[in-house]
């Protein structure tokens, strides 16, 4: 095909493809805004469970709390000191974003919003500029942009095949979108890759040497932006250096050993700093990140099958002479191909695997993607237009399938967070009247509340459902912080078992049950190699365990767990007796659906 020349005609071919990645991203709002109509109070559609973590981190910095800080407990506000985390030691996109947010007065939440959008165009350009300055044809790198940011739920094998599958869903909708993490520093990856190739593939040392400092920078900035883009980004240069070493041109050599030099002492000196982040880090992160001593190899993820397909394909090319082994193009393709490998088996030499599927979910199943998509170019010359518009349209049309299934997961619960902001706003205004964040606690029987409320709020919340992972409780407290929650939701040992079995309309609830009392690694098969279901008689001890609790529940533990604002439906309060036992409800003050209480605990000459 032939190469295009004019910058206009190259870019044509994005603005379709953008629309499309546009239309895909904001769905789910859409159907929320739907939904709600004139009756919308600011909230963002969920598109992956762990978002809400996330947008509570960043209002916190919004509101200008120190870097390491819990905005499930606030404690940061009681001036106790907190260790790094890796929502601290990630600054990039958050630093960015809030700043951004602060400037145009945004919440965490319409920040949230705009991010939805903005993430999958800059997704989409990085990709398109990356596969057109591979392909020098703009019809094939609009077509790869769908092809590989739309099927890479599949090739993931979470979304709507995991749902065939009948896996444990970690997944739902296109991964690249998850916010801030890692749709905001997903489009660096590509721009990384795409300044590697323009620095190999330059004829000029001045123009080479600009575009290794900026790969150079792209690099640290992703070190501090997402761990697994940046140890994917760093897995698929040493790829790239190997096989330039191996079987690259003498001129292609000498270029990659420049590249190398540039790129690697720039990252040296960010992993420096990285690492001595990292030394200060919570003695709980490793158990909230499900860090395991492994040695075990991982070799049957569908990234690493695709990967193994593009390599033997390559091969196969080259011997009926259709590519040059050495080629920077197949050199690009074949790293692309053996990044999964890498990523999913360097805990052989490390020693050390953490949660793999996040690179499954987030990069691995891309990167393996653009492998099959370059490989598809060089085999398949030239493609007919029409089957690029069919691939095209088919890859759009999966992409829309995909996105229904987190409308689908938690539409009902948006909805129910969207109704409860005016009351969020409300304790927005009450934590901040006197002009300084004190902590204090906020309790409501709706879970729903407890997710949503650091997104809106400074205050902290009873069941500090991210506490672990923010560094500032063990997962011992976080499990009697749960019994705490259930206590005084009136839930006794047969609601307990029911949640076990599931038997509740709450689905944040029937998860996360076996999460505070186990343990993440305990309750997803995914987050480990070594996972060890949870035994009905480790339920049943669990349960005793909650009996013993309420029985022996006394005004120490009520001042332990001390909460000051109440949170209820105001048509549905439920039942508060447990409440009352130790509480005294001041004036209520009604804020749309749900009225707010200020509670003092009774004093024990008052028992």
């Amino acid at each position: 095909m032939n190469i295009e020349k004019s910058p206009s005609v190259k870019w044509k071919f994005l603005i379709l493809p953008l629309i499309a990645v546009t239309l895909i991203s904001v769905l789910p709002q859409l159907n929320l805004w739907i939904k709600r109509g004139v009756q919308w109070n600011g909230a963002y559609a969920t598109l992956h469970g762990d978002e809400f973590l996330y947008s509570a981190y960043l209002n916190a910095l919004i509101d200008n709390r120190p870097r390491r800080n819990d905005p499930f407990m606030g404690t940061d506000l009681a001036n106790r000191p907190l260790p790094e985390t890796t929502f601290s030691i990630q600054l990039v996109p958050a630093v960015a974003l809030s700043s951004v947010a602060r400037l145009l007065r945004l919440s965490s939440s319409k920040t949230f919003v705009a991010l939805t959008v903005i993430s999958g165009w800059l997704a989409a350009i990085s990709l398109f500029w990356l596969l057109l300055s591979m392909t020098r044809n703009s019809l094939l790198a609009g077509t790869g942009v769908l092809f590989v940011l739309c099927l890479g739920t599949i090739a993931a094998k979470q979304g709507l095949l995991g749902l065939l599958l009948d896996r444990d869903l970690l997944i739902f909708g296109l991964p690249f979108l998850r916010r801030y993490q890692p749709a905001a520093s997903f489009f660096l990856f590509f721009v990384f890759v795409t300044l590697v190739w323009r620095a190999l593939t330059t004829e000029s040392n001045r123009f080479a040497w600009l575009q290794r400092a900026l790969a150079g920078l792209a690099l640290v900035l992703l070190i501090f932006s997402y761990l697994y883009l940046w140890t994917a980004a760093l897995a698929w240069l040493v790829c790239l250096a190997v096989l330039s070493i191996l079987i690259g041109s003498p001129t292609t050599r000498v270029r990659s050993i420049r590249v190398f030099i540039t790129i690697g002492v720039m990252a040296a000196t960010a992993l420096v700093l990285y690492g001595y982040l990292v030394s200060h880090r919570s003695h709980t992160l490793d158990s909230a990140q499900t860090l395991i001593n492994t040695h075990q190899p991982d070799l049957f993820r569908i990234p690493e099958i695709v990967g193994l397909v593009v390599v033997v394909g390559l091969l196969l090319a080259w011997r009926k002479g259709k590519v040059e082994l050495g080629s920077p193009t197949v050199l690009f393709c074949a790293a692309f191909a053996l990044l999964p490998l890498v990523v999913f088996n360097q805990q052989i030499i490390t020693g050390r695997s953490m949660q793999p599927y996040h690179f499954e979910g987030f990069i691995a199943n891309y990167a393996a993607l653009v492998g099959v998509f370059i490989l598809v170019t060089i085999i398949w010359t030239p493609i007919p237009k029409r089957a690029l518009v069919w691939i095209a349209g088919l890859c759009f049309l999966w992409g829309l399938i995909e996105v229904d299934l987190p409308i689908r997961a938690y539409s009902a619960a948006d909805i129910v967070k969207d109704e409860a902001v005016p009351a969020l706003r409300r304790l927005n205004e009450l934590g901040k009247q006197s002009g300084v964040l004190r902590q204090t606690i906020v309790f409501s029987p709706r879970s729903e509340i407890m997710l949503t409320l650091p997104t809106w709020a400074p205050q902290g919340t009873l069941l500090a459902i991210g506490s672990l992972d923010f560094g500032s409780i063990s997962q011992a407290e976080r499990r009697e912080l749960f019994y705490s929650y259930l206590y005084f939701s009136n839930v006794d040992a047969k609601g307990l078992h029911e949640l076990f079995d599931g038997k509740t309309d709450d689905s944040f609830l029937k998860y996360y049950v076996r999460s505070a009392i186990f343990g993440h690694e305990r309750a997803l098969p995914s987050l480990s190699q070594n996972f060890r279901p949870i035994e009905p008689n480790e339920i049943q001890q669990a349960i005793n365990e909650f009996e013993d609790y309420t029985r022996a529940f006394s005004l120490e533990e009520a001042k332990r767990t001390r909460y000051t604002y109440l949170i209820t439906r105001a048509d549905s309060e439920g039942d508060l007796s447990r409440i009352d036992h130790w509480y005294e409800r001041g004036p209520v003050e009604q804020v749309g659906k749900y009225k707010l209480y200020v509670v003092n605990l009774r004093s024990e000459s008052g028992r």
